[in-house]
């Protein structure tokens, strides 16, 4: 399947394709784009362990010759210091601006090699090769590019457009069952918020789904980048409407904050972020309680967290006043009407802090 992200309403050259399928001819794809001869590979260790070699070959077989930059894996990669680290290699290798920079990984990688692409020598050009299902659906589209600061996540970066997304589902063979899961949650997102016909076939296929049914995790990949590829079209730059797809991640971003981006993955924080919003969206009459018991049945049954972690309100509103989406001692909070359905609400920090302490 091929889904276009049309930006040419902001630039010309702005608009991409998302290629998804299994057994992709990856350097078939790439030739086109006018790849003189070098890439530079920017992964981490456990995907080269697993692919480099390959791709390597399918490369080199393109006439394409890469070079790789290889990183630890894991949140702690997305920093200032590996951020460096790459600069360090491309100047070394006397990267030019006509080069390609590939992010061949998870979310991570895909984060910290777009803003190294949106920031060397002004920008590079730059292609997403996702191996995660939570890169898949979620990272890989749509141009947010960045690194994480000590004080809070992804404070650090810029909106900076790949020239393709290749999605490959066969890479998702070698994910184990918490990271298919953890990308799972993003695909949770966009039906609670955005498509209720989504939500339902996740609700009836949970089990195909989490036992890596190709035809299941190809449908759920295809929707979910259909979906994130419409709110992109319609706001590059998360002006307005794209700031739903950070349903869930006010509280989830402060909770990977809290735990210095150890111990819990990204769309673990963000599965218990939407409970909380759920909740809150209760609380303030937006939703039914059949709305909240519906979204966290079925992140309990993927295997995904719910309970908020025994950090303290004060904790959690110092994380959340770091929160892009704050103006004025208020934040821009994403609530559930119903599944399907979305509503934005300012919602002054007090308020939070009260609700956090009857919950916790």
């Amino acid at each position: 399947m091929k889904i276009k992200v049309d930006l040419s309403h902001a630039s010309k050259d702005a608009s991409y394709d998302i290629l998804i399928d299994s057994n992709i001819p990856i350097g078939e794809f790439l030739k086109p784009l006018g790849i003189k001869k070098r890439v530079c590979i920017v992964t981490c260790t456990t995907v080269n362990n697993l692919y480099g070699s390959s791709i390597s070959n399918v490369l080199k077989s393109a006439g394409i010759e890469p070079f790789f930059i290889v990183l630890p894996d894991g949140e702690s990669a997305k920093s200032i210091k590996y951020l460096s680290y790459v600069y360090d290699e491309l100047i070394k290798n006397r990267f030019e601006r006509s080069d390609y920079i590939i992010a061949f990984g998870g979310g991570v990688i895909g984060d910290l090699a777009g803003y190294a692409s949106a920031s060397y020598l002004r920008g590079v050009n730059f292609v997403q090769i996702p191996t995660t299902l939570l890169s898949d659906v979620d990272s890989s589209v749509g141009g947010k590019t960045g690194i994480d600061h000590p004080a809070g996540k992804n404070l650090i970066g810029a909106f900076y457009q790949p020239k393709i997304v290749i999605i490959d589902v066969d890479f998702l063979n070698s994910l184990d069952n918490r990271e298919l899961i953890n990308g799972f949650a993003e695909v949770i997102k966009y039906g609670a918020v955005l498509d209720e016909d989504l939500f339902l076939y996740l609700e009836n296929n949970l089990a195909k789904i989490i036992s890596k049914d190709k035809q299941s995790l190809m449908h759920i990949i295809e929707r979910s980048c259909l979906l994130k590829a419409d709110i992109v079209n319609k706001d590059e730059r998360e002006g307005g409407i794209r700031s739903v797809l950070n349903f869930g991640h006010s509280l989830g971003h402060a909770i990977e904050t809290l735990y210095s981006y150890k111990t819990i993955k990204h769309g673990e924080a963000i599965s218990i972020g939407m409970v909380f919003a759920s909740k809150l969206s209760k609380e303030l009459n937006l939703c039914s309680l059949e709305t909240v018991n519906r979204l966290e049945t079925l992140i309990k049954n993927s295997g995904l967290p719910t309970e908020i972690p025994k950090f303290s309100p004060e904790e959690y509103v110092n994380a959340m006043k770091l929160d892009k989406k704050v103006e004025d001692e208020s934040i821009k909070f994403v609530l559930i009407n119903n599944i399907g359905n979305f509503k934005f609400k300012k919602l002054d920090f007090t308020f939070i802090r009260k609700f956090l302490e009857n919950l916790i």
